[in-house]
């Protein structure tokens, strides 16, 4: 059993050793584990010692059976004059067997004592261990000297330090017949965890054929108030089904005793360590999984991961060296998270509708600049300037900002494309519709008032109440970013296909929230001018693009939001191209296409009253002396 001539030490030294020599002291040892087996352990020779860090509190657990054993025959040794003579072999071989008992890694166990403590043999090593599903025992000392210095178990526990051993003192009462006798005191020695000790794991070669650790706890007796050393009681942990754990630290792991060996796998670049159960104390007991974004190269094989063993086999064979890409997984297409294959994760844009989308969004921009260079040449034609010219210029500037957000869709999903969006949306949103409720709402206090000759609403005094409407929008978007700017939120198409698309967060739900309510009040005003004389039926106008805006506009824009996943991403850049007609091309025909025909068949008021003028918001006939009172 405990022949160390081939002992793999596993401790750091209390003092400690560099990292640079713990790492190829590790090394080392695992390249022992891998070489030695039964049939050449008597080959191996180990020259010097192998310093690694050993963590015995793992199996402390298993230390108490010693413990008790020790604490027994210390008592036993006092009440019997330092001796145990009063027990038998067959009770000494009863305890060592009890002690390996179980379903537990303890191996064997062995109660070793020096001489003259059990007098009928000059040395007296009871030992059992498992073999074969069963429980042998035999004498040790018959063919093996264990008082040897050499022999650690024994030696290192008889020349520890016993001065701070504990001393119990018990009072017992014991019996004569059938009465009690006096109360007595007795003094035990009594031995803890701490004054055993754990041997370095070792190669029972020759014995069990095994790798195991050995725990002696002493057996003691009281000498002139001193703990005096008496033999030692042993357990001995099997190592052979331990596993030797060589993947990174992780606290959810629980540990074995063995976690010097945590660190020292070959998984390569793009994979992950995950230890292998029950393979026993051998090296390469691991998997390297491909990591997340990454796939195994072989998508048939059994098992989609490079075993550890293999290598383990590898590492030792090539000294180490790795070409490039050995035993490492391939990337995983752009946006997989993880993958089994090289197929797509994302989305792939149909670029020939894109290219086509964003041509006829140009032609659309390019119109609205016509339109308004065409405003500008015919400001002083009555359709015209009875429409108020600088307002039809801001609506073509609203036309603008919309049709310049739909440009945003063109490169990827970001941050700061989904932010100029909301901006060029929403100003836009304001600038066009803004612009028609403010003149509504001109007329429409015209007629309340009921007294236009003391009315007095020019286009500059209008435009200031513009700017108000104009400054809030862009105090709410810049609330808005600071507080919670958009981001980025990845949806699935029902092929399971990613793509990306902005999210705007409750604020964009309050913002159209408010622009509907606006469109809501702009209706109100259109009902309230319904009658409104108006030559050009501008005011007629105004209210068919404010109910496209909020009928079509509204069931586009929450038809697209509910339907996003389903319709995928290249029909929503259809809603979505579908929905910026809506708010801004229908409204340009609408508003600027009777003005056209109007000039196209040079149509004009025919002031056949000398008395009346040309009312610039409804081209209806108002007394001369307010002509051209609303564009000063």
């Amino acid at each position: 059993m405990f022949l160390y001539s081939y002992m793999l030490y596993a401790f750091f030294f209390l003092n400690g050793i560099a990292v640079g020599r713990k790492d190829k002291t590790v090394e080392q040892a695992l390249d022992y584990v891998f070489q030695l087996q039964a049939s050449n352990c008597g080959d191996l020779v180990i020259g010097d010692v192998l310093p690694l860090q050993f963590d015995v509190t793992a199996w402390d657990q298993y230390a108490d059976p010693a413990i008790r054993t020790a604490n027994l025959l210390s008592k036993v040794i006092g009440l019997n004059n330092g001796t145990l003579d009063s027990l038998t072999d067959e009770m000494l071989f009863l305890l060592v067997r009890n002690n390996v008992h179980g379903d537990s890694l303890i191996f064997g166990a062995c109660i070793a004592l020096e001489r003259g403590v059990y007098s009928k043999y000059d040395l007296f090593a009871p030992y059992a261990y498992k073999s074969n599903n069963t429980i042998r025992s035999h004498d040790l000392s018959v063919n093996y000297f264990y008082l040897h210095p050499d022999r650690e178990w024994y030696n290192s526990v008889k020349v520890k330090d016993k001065s701070n051993i504990t001393m119990a003192t018990e009072e017992v009462v014991y019996r004569k017949g059938y009465q009690w006798l006096p109360e007595v005191e007795e003094l035990y020695p009594m031995a803890s965890l701490a004054d055993g000790h754990w041997t370095n794991p070792y190669y029972d070669c020759g014995g069990g054929e095994i790798w195991m650790v050995t725990y002696s706890a002493p057996i003691l007796k009281v000498k002139d108030g001193k703990a005096v050393f008496q033999g030692v009681a042993t357990i001995d942990i099997e190592l052979t089904y331990i596993d030797i754990n060589q993947c990174d630290s992780d606290e959810s792991i629980t540990t074995s005793g063995l976690d010097v060996f945590r660190g020292t796998h070959k998984c390569q670049p793009t994979t992950t360590c995950v230890p292998e159960k029950g393979m026993g104390f051998v090296p390469g007991a691991y998997r390297c999984v491909c990591e997340d974004g990454y796939f195994f190269p072989w998508p048939n094989s059994d098992v989609n991961a490079f075993t550890g063993q293999e290598i383990e086999n590898f590492s030792r064979y090539s000294n180490n060296t790795f070409e490039k890409g050995k035993f490492q997984c391939n990337a995983c297409e752009a946006g997989c998270d993880t993958c089994v294959d090289a197929s797509p994760c994302l989305h792939q844009r149909h670029e020939t509708l894109i290219i086509t989308l964003m041509i006829l969004n140009v032609l659309t921009v390019l119109g609205i600049i016509v339109i308004s260079i065409g405003t500008y040449c015919y400001r002083n034609v009555t359709v015209m300037k009875a429409a108020s010219p600088i307002f039809l210029e801001l609506v073509c500037l609203g036309g603008v900002f919309i049709y310049g957000q739909f440009f945003m869709n063109y490169p990827e999903a970001s941050v700061i494309t989904c932010s100029i969006r909301v901006w060029l949306r929403h100003v836009g949103f304001i600038f066009i519709y803004g612009s028609l409720v403010l003149k509504s709402w001109r007329i429409s206090m015209i007629l309340t008032i009921r007294t236009q000759k003391r009315f007095w609403l020019p286009d500059k005094a209008l435009l200031q109440r513009f700017c108000i409407l104009l400054l809030l929008v862009v105090a709410i978007l810049s609330a808005w970013n600071i507080n919670k700017p958009p981001n980025i939120e990845t949806l699935k198409t029902t092929d399971g296909l990613k793509f990306h698309v902005c999210n705007f967060s409750p604020w964009q739900y309050a913002l159209i929230g408010a622009e509907i309510l606006f469109l809501l009040y702009g209706v109100y005003l259109c009902f309230t001018v319904r009658n409104a004389p108006a030559f050009f039926n501008e005011s007629r106008h105004i209210t068919w693009a404010i109910y496209n805006a909020i009928i079509l506009g509204s069931v586009m824009s929450l038809t697209s939001r509910l339907f996003v996943s389903v319709i995928g991403p290249d029909y929503m850049l259809v809603f979505e191209f579908a929905q910026i007609q809506v708010y801004a091309t229908l409204t340009m025909i609408i508003i600027f296409g009777p003005k056209a025909w109007a000039i196209k068949s040079k149509m004009e008021i025919v002031a056949n009253n000398s008395a009346f003028g040309i009312n610039t918001i409804t081209g209806g006939l108002v007394p001369k002396e307010h002509t051209g009172t609303q564009t000063d």
